[in-house]
Formats: structure tokens, C-alpha cells, sequence
């Protein structure tokens, strides 16, 4: 994905969705996710069979309980897509009715547990507004990044899929003294302020991470690595954000950040206890005085 040079863009996203469809005739058939875990993530459909479902090994994995391993399959015959369940425990659900086996037309909606997709066949106007809604949803309108329900969602993902003794490492970020900014210039220049850090923290995080605003001046982020490397990713974003001052139209200020870090390795873990666990650390990092990263250790291997 691009990143943009452009300090108040908003479209230079980490995110599993795919761009809006475009009214011309690169669109192809596709399952948008209008509910569930993996709220906005697009399948565009060609000739292979896909399998949904809750197995990693799916064409489209839907990580939750009410989702069989194999739900059911996609697949295209002629110029039309069929869906078919596989025997699963909640069934497959298509505008409503269960189903076993069934032609797909487009806008229809396909309930796979407590997921739901739709089929689209074109550029509708459905679509898009498809498309708007999720992106409502998602994402935090100011910075760009995730919003704290669905980072949430997505660093369980995270923790679900991990394979047996793989790290996964959780950073919570927050701008030290944001509110003397609010306090002295106003909340618009906080603003400004937020979306420049929101830019840096993106342009020095590894591309594809899930990013999300937590609230506030507080950020998080999800990375598939063990505490040291999490860790000088956090001294890095912290280094970039002391030596860039922000330029905002009542001053330029100077503007640092506190990083707690956190690494769970044993399972069964949660995203509550990682994010609780990294956050005592940006605490830490607040009593010892600011602009520094802290880190918890990982836990023991059962």
C-alpha cells in the first residue's frame, strides 16, 4: 500500500478491506463481510471453489466459534456462482432461510454463524454504500487508523491463528502532555496534532500491521514478533516523533511519546490481558518520565 506525503491524508490505511468498487469493467464478482470479526474484508470470486470457513486453510477463514471448520463452498458454474453447505452445525443461511444448496444473485446476503456477506456481481450503488457503511464502522474518521472496537477484534484474530509458541507483541502509544495542547491552542490544533503523529507512527510501522486509536491521544498496534523486535520498533516510532516537531497553523510544537510493551506466548491468552499488560507498561513509562518505551516480560510457556 502507498503512503501518502500529505500530513492530514486520512486514505493511508493498514487494513484488510479492499478499495471501493469502481464503476467500469475491472469489477468482478465478490463477498463483501458486512458483519462479523472480519467486518470489510473483500473476496473478489474467479474460477477456483472457495471453501468458508472457521480452519485457517479456508479460502475465506471466519474465526469464530459459530462457524464450522468447512461452513460451505463457492463455486462458479457457467456464468453463475452456486453456494452449497458442508453439513454444518449452524447452517447456511441465504436472505434469511437455511439452505443446502443455491444459485447466487447479486445483493444476496449469505449468514455464515454469526457472520454475514454479501454477493455482489457489479459496481452497484448497494455496493458502495456497502462499502461506506464498513468504512464507517472500521475506522477512526481523524487519523486513518482502526477504531478500538474493531482492533480489538483483529488482535484476537491475531491471537486465534497463532501457531503453538509464535509471539505476538501489542504496543499501546500515547502522545505525552496532549492535553496542553488542547488546553492552549484549541482542540483543532490537537487535531492537526493527532493526524501528524498518526502519519508518523504509520510511515515507521511495518506495512500491512493493524493500527488502531484507542481513544483519545492513544494508539495501539499488533505485530507477529517476539518483545525485542517489538521493542525497537516502539524506540523507533518514539525517535521519529521526538525529532519531528509538528507544524500546526497556531505553532510548531514539539510533541513526544510514552510506549508501553507487552508479548504473550502461552496459551491461552487474551486480547484484554495483552492490551492490559502493555498498557501497566505505558504507565511505567509515564512515572519514569515520558518519551520512553517500557516493556513487560513475556510470560512463561505452559
Amino acid at each position: 500500500m502507498q503512503s501518502s506525503n500529505d500530513p492530514n491524508s486520512k486514505t493511508d490505511r493498514h487494513t484488510v478491506a479492499q478499495p471501493p468498487p469502481r464503476e467500469d469493467d475491472t469489477f468482478k464478482p465478490r463477498l463483501i463481510v458486512v458483519s462479523g470479526v472480519m467486518l470489510g474484508f473483500q473476496l473478489e470470486l474467479g474460477s477456483a471453489l472457495v471453501v468458508v470457513g472457521r480452519a485457517s486453510e479456508c479460502g475465506l477463514s471466519l474465526p469464530h466459534p459459530s462457524v464450522s471448520r468447512h461452513h460451505c463452498r463457492i463455486w462458479r458454474e457457467g456464468d453463475h456462482y452456486v453456494i452449497e453447505d458442508l453439513g454444518s452445525t449452524n447452517r447456511t443461511y441465504l436472505n434469511g432461510k437455511p439452505i443446502t444448496r443455491a444459485e447466487l444473485r447479486d445483493g444476496d446476503q449469505i449468514g455464515v454463524g454469526s457472520n454475514a456477506m454479501k454477493y455482489f456481481t457489479g459496481a452497484s450503488m448497494e455496493a458502495t454504500y456497502h462499502n461506506e457503511l464498513i468504512d464507517l464502522a472500521i475506522y477512526d474518521g481523524l487519523t486513518g487508523f482502526y477504531n478500538r472496537r474493531h482492533f480489538r477484534g483483529l488482535l484476537e484474530e491475531y491471537i486465534e491463528k497463532v501457531r503453538p509458541g509464535a509471539p505476538i507483541s501489542v504496543l499501546i502509544m500515547d502522545l505525552d502532555h496532549f492535553k496542553r495542547v488542547n488546553d492552549t491552542y484549541g482542540h483543532l490544533c490537537g487535531d492537526q496534532v493527532l493526524t501528524r503523529a498518526a502519519q508518523l507512527i504509520r510511515e515507521n510501522a511495518p506495512a500491512g500491521v493493524p493500527i488502531g486509536r484507542l481513544g483519545g491521544e492513544e494508539f495501539a498496534m499488533a505485530l507477529k514478533m517476539p518483545l525485542e523486535q517489538a521493542v525497537q520498533l516502539a524506540d523507533r516510532v518514539r525517535a521519529a516523533m521526538a525529532a519531528a516537531p509538528i507544524e500546526t497553523k497556531e505553532a510548531t510544537l514539539p510533541v513526544t511519546i510514552s510506549i508501553g510493551a507487552a508479548q504473550a506466548e502461552a496459551q491461552p491468552t487474551t486480547s484484554a490481558d495483552l492490551l492490559r499488560r502493555a498498557d501497566e507498561q505505558l504507565y511505567r513509562a509515564k512515572q519514569e518520565g515520558r518519551n520512553r518505551v517500557c516493556a513487560d516480560e513475556p510470560e512463561a510457556a505452559a
